[in-house]
């Protein structure tokens, strides 16, 4: 099997130091990664090629914040959004996910619209734990299926939980590892794994890892106030390019 063209291995490049940097800095912006592949491959094939670069920049994500994680969270979440995931998958079969992300990109403004109510939402999840946590754990698993955009969802929900800024990484960094692999065989069974982009993908991952170098300073230098005003701001861009995306391919 033989590279890409070099305009594709750029793109994947930029693709592979993007990823390292939002999975280790600003996970909101996940969303925006299979919207920018989806450019340029085929929506399905952007899925797979971004699912194995955003698997190393989870691992990268985990040996960097795991000890920070909120795992008595993670525990509860677990039996929703594989819930989600299994729907996400049965959709996948069936749905165009350009329609989907429409959709999904729809709920994640509506949801950063909902920002200035936060004090109020903060306390009802105070009262309805359990409801909250099962929605943003089914549409989570729902999105990252399809779309790779559980970014914007999840991160909403652990504002809400008033997670510091590196509790709020490594929570992240454990949840999505444990989603992304989960996704493996679904992925596989729906061929959205592309063998002949596999030398190319190899040849540009060990970017992901520079990425993150970057992602991790950045997020050493922003202050508390700042990184939850930059994962709103990524948040509802994530979600205006999933519904640009909608009218563009």
């Amino acid at each position: 099997m033989s590279l890409l063209p070099l305009e594709f291995l750029l793109l994947l490049a930029a693709v592979a130091l993007f990823t390292g940097f939002v999975k280790a800095g600003v996970p909101a912006l996940g969303g925006l990664i299979s919207a920018v592949v989806a450019l340029a491959f085929s929506p399905r094939e952007a899925l797979g090629i971004c699912l194995i670069y955003l698997l190393i920049g989870d691992l990268i994500a985990v040996s960097f914040y795991w000890r920070l994680a909120h795992f008595n969270e993670l525990k509860k979440m677990i039996f929703p959004v594989l819930s989600g995931i299994a729907a996400g998958g049965v959709m996948l079969s069936f749905l165009d996910d350009n329609n989907l992300g429409f959709v999904i990109g729809l709920m994640v403004i509506f949801l950063v619209s909902l920002e200035p109510f936060r004090p109020r939402l903060t306390e009802l999840a105070a009262y309805h734990p359990r409801s909250i946590r099962t929605g943003s754990g089914i549409v989570a698993g729902i999105s990252t299926t399809i779309g790779n955009a559980a970014g914007p969802i999840t991160a909403l929900y652990f504002l809400l939980l008033k997670l510091d800024k590196k509790t709020f990484m490594g929570t992240s960094s454990i949840f999505f590892l444990s989603v992304n692999t989960t996704k493996i065989p679904i992925f596989y069974y729906q061929d959205l794994f592309t063998a002949a982009y596999l030398p190319s993908i190899a040849l540009t991952a060990p970017l992901v890892y520079f990425g993150a170098l970057f992602g991790r300073t950045f997020l050493n230098w922003v202050s508390q106030i700042w990184f939850t005003r930059i994962i709103l701001t990524c948040t509802a861009l994530a979600g205006f390019w999933l519904i640009l995306r909608y009218f563009i391919t």
